[in-house]
């Protein structure tokens, strides 16, 4: 019998007001590491902020001229808010993610009370945990991966990006996997996170009320700039549960799959663990 969401819901829930702005909680998302903020009014919950709606705010013409703390969270929260009780299995849960194409739903008492929140990473935590041995990672990994190469630009990824349903790119060198982007790398990319000392500029010179001065024009960022490199990859006849656990030990949310001779095959992310969860 699957076990109850209540058994690996998180608590409790990093929560913002309506009327809290983006800054806020950017900030909420990066001191807590999470990819998503439930709005609440007293205890009903009555929206959701996740990375994806970062990223439509940060690249949306209508909003990308205004500062972060002059957006309200209710204006880009999503507003039609799914949920699940917390008596439901995890199965059920896993099913509603992938029918609505959600990554965490917020957790209901019978009064309907936010009592807890339910994502992918739990999902692929019980999936480790309670099915070893049910399926193959060529079994259940996705085969149309995005890729990049270094060169590209920082644009074009995050074109990419939110187009992709698990908000991943594989950066390739060939056909062999160097690197991987996520959601999180564009959501709250900032230059000085990149470091100076890895910050690329040209150096043109100009002249200045009579002399000769040196200016610094820093490149936009490319995807080479900003992938996570030394990748963790896993094999097609590896476990699928030995993938949600190198997810969960690891702290990371995709593995690209490789065969033999090392070259992208797949990618398996907590979106197919779910889906995995639903067939067995």
């Amino acid at each position: 019998m699957a076990p109850k969401v209540s058994t690996y819901m998180s608590t409790p829930v990093i929560a913002a007001s309506p009327y809290d702005n983006l800054a806020h909680i950017r900030k909420l998302m990066i001191r807590h590491h999470i990819g998503r903020i439930v709005i609440v009014e007293g205890n009903k919950p009555v929206g959701i902020i996740t990375k994806s709606d970062f990223i439509r705010a940060l690249f949306s013409r209508r909003r990308f001229a205004k500062p972060l703390e002059e957006i309200k969270a209710e204006e880009v929260m999503t507003r039609d808010l799914i949920t699940v009780d917390e008596n439901r299995s995890i199965k059920a849960a896993a099913k509603l993610m992938v029918r609505k194409g959600v990554s965490g739903l917020p957790v209901t008492s019978k009064d309907g009370n936010l009592v807890g929140i339910i994502t992918l990473t739990d999902i692929t935590r019980a999936y480790a945990e309670r099915y070893p041995g049910r399926m193959l990672v060529k079994d259940a990994m996705r085969t149309n991966v995005p890729t990049v190469h270094r060169s590209h630009s920082i644009f074009y990824v995050a074109e990419l990006i939110s187009r992709d349903e698990a908000g991943k790119i594989v950066v390739v060198d060939g056909s062999k996997p160097v690197g991987i982007i996520t959601k999180s790398d564009i959501a709250f990319i900032n230059p000085f996170l990149l470091g100076y000392r890895n910050m690329k500029y040209v150096r043109r010179f100009s002249s200045e009320k009579g002399r000769s001065t040196a200016v610094r024009i820093y490149t936009i960022p490319i995807a080479g700039d900003i992938m996570t490199p030394d990748l963790l990859t896993i094999g097609l006849e590896e476990d699928l549960a030995l993938a949600a656990d190198t997810m969960i030990k690891n702290n990371i949310s995709a593995l690209p799959v490789i065969d033999r001779d090392e070259n992208l095959a797949g990618i398996v992310t907590k979106i197919e663990i779910a889906k995995a969860l639903t067939r067995i």
